[in-house]
């Protein structure tokens, strides 16, 4: 991984937290780390393009 990929997941993502798990996943500690993971990055993702898009799209 590299290091600015692995500073992104550490800042926004972190150590596994049951508590942010979805309920039906918290019994699967991977599946449960992984969903989160990926709702992270996928919030992370569109924050980004919306950021860079924003006067494209809304015609600023």
């Amino acid at each position: 991984m590299s290091p600015t990929m692995e500073l992104l997941y550490h800042y926004f993502v972190g150590p596994p937290d049951p508590g942010q798990w979805p309920e039906e996943l918290r019994g699967n500690p991977a599946a449960g780390h992984g969903m989160y993971a990926f709702a992270q990055g996928l919030r992370l993702g569109l924050t980004l393009a919306a950021e860079c898009l924003g006067p494209d799209l809304f015609g600023a």
